[in-house]
């Protein structure tokens, strides 16, 4: 490939950013780029070499750009699955690392896990320290939209909306909603798209038709200004923000972000995802969280503007297996299985067979003669023989791919290439993944390095 290979990758930057102005090359929407210091690059990545060098294509250039390793801090891919992959379980390696995918096989030597990002991994259970079964699990309450019926729309502004291609179109402002059969724990997740800028509010755990009287509810808003949750209030403080970040929308040059709020009223927490990265959690600030069930979607923009929102889904979260993640295992020299309603048994994980209804793991109990057989859907996290990786012996490899669906791993060196990407990850070895599972890349600062809290 031709390019720049021995250009000054800070004196590029400069140039770019000189002249960037949030346009990438006709045919790919733009990823992200974040440089040490302040700087920030768009484009489209075509490689990544082993090295972490970038090849960069802009519009701006008449060759790709190559920017060396040490100038790239990371990079968020703009390609976005339409649904992040649903995995039924984590897997926690020794490392610290997490890979999502669903259990194929267990033996005496290996795990065998079946994963959107990769195919088929063979795991030596000697790499693993836990099992994280329901963690990733989320259950779909209403998954589309494939239409407007049973949307609720504001007479005035009725006409404003439209649906087309398994999405919602709204030109200027209007309002549309719906109410849910919601759980404690639940996830609102939606793919939002725009013309201009955006500025619409999301309204969550609230009542609807309540007109202009104050409400017990969460709200998000996006435009020019950024991203802001508060939490409304029927009596006291009417408005308390929650989280207020600078996510502006010139920060995604594709004009477009998948928005994720995750909801748990048990904790009075939430936390938001953009694009599958992580912010927060943040806590409630009042006594207890809003009751209701409903959705209100509203656009606030000019006639001139527009939104679509598309892969709307609201999710039951299963919590339990995140909160026996941070658990102390106990004695590590044996399988501990750690069901959802709290048992705990110390043993061995013996093997993992198909039963009538899924898969059934069957675990030999310390205390007693016979093996028991639980059923996949009834284990919260199995942990196996082994312990937490120390600071000494955490991974020091230099590169992190964040994974879309939740999940990362640690890579000595990684190429991008077309669809594919080649890695070498310190427990599994070589690695061939598929691109378009791949989140974001991120260099890791060695200084900083910290052992993994699996």
């Amino acid at each position: 490939m031709t390019g720049i290979p021995n250009s000054n990758p800070l004196a590029v930057a400069a140039c770019l950013l000189a002249c960037l102005a949030g346009t990438a090359p006709p045919h790919a929407v733009a990823d992200n780029l974040f440089l040490d210091g302040a700087e920030r690059l768009s484009g489209c990545v075509r490689a990544i070499n082993a090295d972490g060098s970038v090849l960069l294509e802009t519009p701006l250039a008449p060759e790709p750009v190559t920017l060396k390793p040490n100038s790239i801090k990371k990079i968020l891919f703009s390609d976005h699955p339409d649904k992040s992959p649903n995995a039924t379980c984590g897997v926690t390696l020794s490392n610290g690392d997490i890979l999502p995918g669903d259990v194929e096989t267990v033996d005496g030597t290996n795990l065998t896990l079946n994963s959107s990002i990769g195919g088929h991994f063979v795991i030596p259970r000697t790499s693993i320290h836990s099992l994280q079964l329901g963690a990733h699990q989320a259950n779909a309450i209403y998954a589309g939209p494939d239409g407007l019926d049973g949307w609720t729309r504001d007479p005035a502004t009725a006409d404003h909306w439209a649906f087309s291609n398994e999405a919602f179109h709204v030109r200027g402002s209007g309002k549309i909603s719906r109410d849910f059969d919601l759980p404690q724990q639940f996830i609102v997740r939606f793919k939002l798209a725009w013309v201009n800028d955006p500025n619409i509010k999301v309204c969550f755990a609230t009542a609807l038709g309540s007109g202009e009287a104050p409400v017990d509810r969460y709200y998000l808003t996006f435009n020019g200004a950024g991203i802001e949750i508060k939490r409304e209030a029927s009596s006291g403080r009417h408005f308390t923000p929650i989280a207020t970040l600078q996510r502006l929308p010139k920060q995604y040059p594709g004009k477009h972000v998948t928005i994720e709020i995750r909801v748990d009223r048990l904790g009075k927490t939430l936390q938001l995802l953009l694009n599958d990265e992580p912010e927060g959690p943040f806590k409630d600030p009042l006594d207890k969280a809003p009751a209701a069930n409903g959705l209100i979607i509203e656009s606030i923009i000019d006639e001139a503007s527009s939104l679509q929102l598309s892969h709307i889904e609201l999710l039951d979260w299963n919590l339990k297996g995140e909160r026996r993640r941070s658990e102390d295992r106990g004695d590590v020299t044996k399988d501990v299985l750690i069901t959802g309603d709290s048992q705990r048994h110390s043993g061995a994980l013996v093997e993992v067979k198909k039963g009538q209804e899924g898969l059934l793991y069957v675990f030999k109990s310390a205390f007693q003669d016979d093996a028991l057989e639980v059923p996949e859907g009834e284990i919260s996290t199995l942990f196996f023989v082994g312990k937490k990786a120390t600071a000494a012996e955490a991974s020091k490899d230099p590169f992190i791919l964040q994974l879309h669906g939740g999940g990362s791993l640690h890579v000595s060196t990684c190429s991008f290439a077309d669809e594919k990407v080649e890695a070498i990850h310190p427990l599994l070895g070589k690695l061939t993944l598929q691109r378009a599972g791949i989140a974001a890349f991120e260099r890791v600062n060695p200084k900083s390095k910290e052992a993994p809290q699996p």
